[in-house]
């Protein structure tokens, strides 16, 4: 417009606001409603005790496989672990595309060259260097939110090429109030003096929560040391067990509570006024209940202090700086002493720094997930602190089967790809233990079922044949135990659960698919045909899932079934 009086058009006004943004955004955000079209695929030759364990390890690309968990797996996780590509102009990053099978996936969304070799940089020189990392990590965080549990954790590995974008990012999928902490891991117990400026010797990991409004208390186990410093014992020592001495006043001058603030009365009659760390109400309480004790200092004065018993401890606040657990060097020591090889994997995480944050951030029986899964620290960790407090936590591990460099360590190891790098790191770790400890491989593969796109290019090859007989929906060659697998996964049914032949049949085979806590079960049936006195033996109720092929029912068939039970055909 032009301003009365003057010559100069004024500028137009904006609704300006902050956000976050970058170059492929809206294509990131698509990718997480654009449909996949594989499966999981069983593979038993390469699991231990496939049919007695709740682990999976899952090989193929994480999106695709997070999108297949998505029904399943719905709000059930309770930690996830990831420790991304850190975008450092030499790891792996995944440019999505669209849902493929694995190779023709990579290959269309540049991670596999014509000749079918691996594409593993992302350089700085990229105009698209911290967009394209970006857009790779949005759809895997968002899905990963999903199958949270309300109470869930996420934590994330990085360090500074990315961790300010990151951070950005999780508040976006997260919220900024869903924040817990910023941890800070010395990953090294010293720099290298090979640094221009500052020797790096720290990483980052971000932890945030679901819903942070109900997520509990995080605390986990004294250590031993701790716990000898409960030395001293009173009336209460059987059922309190011993106790120490801390200081009753509040040390946070930083926030000041003057609520908190009052005298209390020493065994002198004098007095001492200071700030204390509970209402005045709640010490008279604990001093009626002999809990507060009075001692004098070397210089004469008061001091208040109070009871701490072993027994009432619910263990240690974790901390935000990580000096105190393993290094990156016992990671890459772990490995070595469990593989016998050296140099077969970078900078695997330590064990016990996966086992730190698992102590605080899962229950007994907590199911976890790393989609990022490397050399599969997580899942040592989860074992471990299964044999050491009985629990019976459940991992899933996600790894696309990345080829290992030639003449690499990995490879004189006879490790063709990073996926078998974990497997086999599983397989040492589940037989150092007792018993039937073990895993269930699951791969990344084609739909056993007939595309629209196929079923119509047959219809026109095949017309005058269709009249007659009706399309089968599963391809080619399909195995009876992929197909089942790939029905429950559609079913909303997890991949450990148990599939069952119903005996007593003369002519079908009649499967039932039962999750582990044998609350949900379905009937499948694959033959080409049904035989009615086998139906009846099912003793199917309207609340039964019968699921066969369509191939397999008469319109009679069809219509007396829909009036027993829940019919669904494939």
């Amino acid at each position: 417009m032009i301003v009365k009086g003057g010559g100069k058009r004024a500028e137009p006004e904006t609704s300006d606001r902050y956000s976050f943004n970058w170059t492929g955004k809206r294509d990131a955000i698509r990718l997480v409603s654009v449909p996949t079209e594989a499966t999981l695929k069983p593979r038993r030759d390469a699991s231990l005790h496939f049919d007695s364990t709740p682990n999976l390890f899952i090989e193929g690309d994480n999106l695709e496989v997070l999108k297949l968990l998505y029904k399943p797996y719905f709000g059930k996780i309770k930690v996830v672990y990831i420790d991304p590509p850190y975008n450092t102009g030499n790891d792996f990053v995944y440019p999505d595309n669209y849902a493929k099978p694995l190779d023709a996936y990579l290959q269309l969304s540049g991670q596999l060259d014509t000749e079918g070799n691996l594409q593993t940089s992302n350089p700085e020189t990229s105009g698209r260097y911290h967009s394209s990392w970006l857009s790779m990590m949005y759809p895997r965080l968002f899905l990963a939110r999903q199958l949270l549990t309300e109470d869930g954790i996420i934590f994330v590995s990085i360090d500074d090429h990315e961790v300010y974008n990151l951070r950005l990012l999780m508040n976006e999928v997260f919220g900024e109030e869903n924040c817990l902490q910023q941890l800070v891991w010395q990953r090294y117990a010293s720099g290298s003096n090979d640094a221009k400026h500052f020797a790096l010797n720290h990483e980052y990991i971000l932890a945030y929560a679901k819903e942070r409004a109900v997520t509990g208390r995080f605390r986990y186990p004294l250590a031993e040391k701790e716990r000898a410093t409960y030395t001293q014992k009173d009336e209460h020592y059987a059922t309190r067990g011993p106790y120490k001495t801390d200081a009753f006043t509040r040390g946070r001058p930083d926030h000041p509570s003057p609520g908190l603030r009052y005298e209390i009365e020493c065994p002198d009659g004098s007095f001492v006024f200071n700030e204390w760390n509970r209402l005045e109400s709640r010490f008279l309480q604990m001093k009626k209940e002999n809990r507060i004790v009075f001692r004098k200092s070397q210089k004469g004065k008061w001091l208040v202090e109070y009871k701490r018993y072993l027994n009432e401890s619910s263990g240690r606040v974790p901390r935000g700086l990580l000096t105190d657990v393993e290094k990156n060097s016992h990671g890459r020591a772990q490995l070595r002493e469990l593989l016998n090889a050296d140099g077969i994997f970078t900078n695997p995480k330590p064990v016990g720094l996966l086992k730190h944050l698992l102590q605080f951030s899962t229950n007994s029986d907590s199911v976890v997930l790393d989609f990022f899964a490397g050399s599969c620290t997580t899942a040592e960790a989860v074992l471990e602190l299964n044999h050491e407090d009985s629990g019976t936590r459940q991992f899933i591990m996600v790894q696309l089967p990345e080829r290992t460099p030639e003449k690499s360590a990995a490879r004189k190891a006879g490790f063709q790809t990073i996926a078998e790098i974990g497997k086999e790191r599983i397989r040492h770790v589940c037989q150092n233990f007792n018993g039937d400890i073990g895993f269930r491989v699951f791969e990344l593969t084609e739909s056993n079922y007939r595309t629209e796109a196929e079923i119509i290019a047959e219809d026109a090859q095949k017309y005058i044949a269709q009249l007659e007989n009706a399309i089968d929906a599963l391809c080619d060659g399909w195995r009876v135990e992929d197909v089942l697998y790939e029905i429950a996964l559609k079913e909303g049914y997890p991949l450990d659960s148990t599939l069952e032949e119903v005996a007593g049949l003369q002519t079908n085979t009649v499967f039932r698919i039962v999750v582990p806590d044998g609350m949900q079960t379905f009937h499948v049936c694959l033959d080409e045909e049904l035989a009615e006195t086998d139906i009846e033996r099912l003793r199917l109720s309207k609340d039964s899932v019968f699921i066969c092929r369509d191939i397999a029912l008469t319109d009679t068939l069809a219509a007396n079934l829909a009036l027993q039970c829940r019919l669904k055909t494939i």
